[in-house]
């Protein structure tokens, strides 16, 4: 398809680097150097050989490069570095080719990224909580569930135990002489502060209620 450079404006993020614009829409970034390597300037036309030149010449190893400095220093989630790299000025064909090469290599692992955050945060953040968090890093939730049942399984815990436990602990952090005192609108304040953090009334009943719990609740 023939494209023309209808416009080349400074890119916000990073010096010396151009935003540019084919057929008045937003294509890709370069360097000023490399904007005269290509022959670039407004009113020229850029016709497939040229653009997929400069996408396996410059945009794709560079998106490739950019992937695994992002990744040096915290694991990330196959949506987060998408957005990154695509925040960054790199078109579509370079962050597909991106991601890629870095699930190819295993260095972007959507199920071993579940695993783990499930591994640090369950002894602080109920389930429901979780899957919200990981959502939001765009982790779907086949991939949660799959990842919760093999924490499950490595645990031997499949029958809502670990979540009872985060519930004592909260409410000893609360109130540490346990809920036998408690008064009714306490009792309510307290279930009404455990469901907002994600556990369901039946759970929260079962460990308020003193179901297989210790003599302090």
């Amino acid at each position: 398809m023939d494209m023309m450079v209808t416009g080349l404006e400074p890119f916000p993020k990073g010096k010396g680097r151009v935003a540019v614009y084919l057929n008045d829409k937003f294509a890709f970034v370069l360097y000023k150097g490399e904007l005269s390597d290509y022959g670039l300037e407004e009113g020229i036309h850029v016709d497939d050989v040229l653009y997929e030149r400069i996408l396996s010449e410059t945009l794709i190893p560079r998106a490739k490069k950019r992937g695994m400095n992002l990744l040096k220093t915290m694991d990330r989630t196959e949506y987060d570095v998408r957005h990154k790299l695509s925040e960054g000025g790199y078109p579509q064909e370079a962050v597909d080719a991106a991601i890629s090469y870095l699930k190819s290599y295993r260095y972007i692992d959507d199920m071993r990224y579940a695993s783990e955050y499930i591994r640090f945060k369950s002894s602080s953040m109920s389930r429901k909580q979780i899957h919200t968090r990981l959502s939001a890093k765009g982790i779907g939730r086949e991939v949660t569930e799959a990842a919760f049942a093999e924490h499950d399984a490595e645990a031997r815990d499949d029958d809502g135990t670990s979540e009872k436990e985060l519930i004592r602990k909260l409410i000893l952090k609360k109130h540490p002489s346990g809920c036998a005192d408690l008064t009714f609108d306490e009792k309510q304040k307290l279930y009404a502060y455990l469901y907002r953090k994600g556990f369901p009334v039946s759970l929260i009943d079962e460990v308020v209620s003193g179901d297989g719990v210790s003599g302090s609740f």
